[in-house]
């Protein structure tokens, strides 16, 4: 099993850190998207047959999140 907690933009604790929301712009979530689907196709070509694979983000971002490939 593989669990992938990917670095993000962290849009999604504006709550705690209302900062978050003024500090990030698309490039940088483009950016971020970017790596985190790097990384998503090292791991999954390191799942074992049968295995799972786990993408966790604290991101809103559906480049981030939803949409992520």
């Amino acid at each position: 099993h593989i669990l992938i907690d990917a670095p993000c933009s962290a849009t999604g604790i504006f709550r705690r850190h209302p900062d978050v929301l003024h500090r990030v712009d698309g490039a940088d979530i483009a950016n971020r998207a970017h790596y985190q689907a790097l990384m998503l196709d090292a791991a999954a070509g390191a799942v074992a047959t049968g295995g799972t694979l786990v993408y966790a983000v604290c991101s809103l971002e559906p480049e981030e999140g939803e949409t992520q490939t």
